[in-house]
């Protein structure tokens, strides 16, 4: 079957491809994307020339949900409404490595070097028909609408939770630094997942004021923040080393750090007070089928999923490359907190 796809073939310069794609698995139409800063930094071309040139051309865009037109297997029925999960595990044996990561069931596909991430080392969503494997897809509850296209920024939060091995954890209180939209996407997961209370840092007041289920706080006057046993990353860039010192000066001795962050160059930490407060940092990135599950399920909450629709700041039809154009020129110019999410078209 031949469709057509948006693909980026050097920075700001977007051409569309005709692909004969296999129609082994299901077939699904991209309906809502959202993008996002890797996505950015593809178009902006702010990535080592070297890399930009082994990934080019590229379909880009990684958070999406879709609809399905056919499944061979009848998992799914015409017309259903789809998660689609960006990150699909390496097809290997699990010999191929010193060391597999399937042994290890806190970290699983999203931490295999082998495995593929849509919109980084494999084609994204921007695409008007895709075949994908019924294990990366997953109905989305009729009560969800197009806000379930944050589900893979939801599932980060959760992963993220996972890998401090939280759930199902009484936890009283955490701080997250980062008013942005993952710093607040993983307080919601944090406030309404565990039932903590959360502190949030940052340093817009503006952007603050959405935080509106927790204790917000400017990261230049910290006097009255109180210390916690977990405390979360999410700001990244050149920012991060100063989240990252002010986290290990307010977390309790023994406590945990998950880094969420990507730092823009190599962060200086204060590792003296880290070996003296017997600190766990833990990294946490991307997500897997299981933590989009969990997502689905904090959607389905109603305060949760209402915080969540704060988050859309309108919907742009997408049926032209033009369009396209627009849609991630407006996004890389964009400072606020929400998004415009993308409804595709071909």
């Amino acid at each position: 079957m031949f469709v057509k796809s948006y693909k980026i073939t050097e920075p700001k310069c977007f051409e569309i491809f005709l692909e004969d794609i296999n129609e082994v698995d299901v077939l699904v139409r991209p309906e809502y994307l959202a993008i996002c800063k890797a996505d950015i930094r593809y178009y902006l071309g702010n990535r080592e020339r070297t890399v930009l040139k082994r990934k080019f051309p590229m379909s880009l865009v990684h958070e999406g949900i879709g609809v399905v037109a056919r499944d061979k297997n009848r998992n799914f029925k015409p017309g259903q409404r789809v998660v689609m999960v960006p990150c699909e595990k390496a097809e290997c044996d699990g010999t191929k490595c010193s060391s597999c990561v399937r042994s290890y069931d806190y970290l699983l596909d999203n931490y295999c070097p082998k495995s593929s991430f849509r919109s980084s080392n494999a084609d994204g969503f921007s695409k008007e028909m895709i075949n994908m494997k019924t294990d990366y897809l997953l109905p989305i509850p009729d009560c969800i609408g197009e806000e379930a296209v944050f589900s893979e920024l939801i599932s980060v939060g959760c992963c993220a939770l996972r890998r401090a091995n939280l759930w199902g954890k009484k936890v009283e209180e955490i701080s997250v630094w980062g008013d942005g939209i993952m710093g607040y996407i993983i307080a919601l997961v944090a406030h309404y997942g565990l039932g903590a209370k959360v502190n949030v840092m940052g340093i817009n007041r503006e952007k603050l004021k959405m935080f509106d289920f927790a204790s917000t706080f400017l990261v230049n006057d910290l006097s009255a923040l109180p210390q916690t046993a977990v405390c979360i990353e999410a700001v990244g860039g050149n920012a991060s080393a100063d989240a990252i010192n002010q986290a290990i000066d307010s977390v309790f001795s023994g406590g945990t750090i998950i880094l969420c962050g990507v730092a823009g160059e190599n962060a200086p930490i204060n590792t003296r007070m880290i070996l003296e407060k017997g600190l766990t940092l833990v990294g946490s990135t991307r997500s897997n089928t299981g933590d989009f599950a969990k997502a689905l399920e904090l959607l389905e909450i109603d305060e949760f999923r209402k915080r969540i629709l704060r988050l859309i700041e309108g919907v742009d039809v997408v049926d032209n490359i033009r369009k396209y154009y627009e849609a991630f020129e407006n996004a890389s110019r964009s400072d606020s907190l929400g998004k415009r999410i993308i409804k595709l078209v071909f």
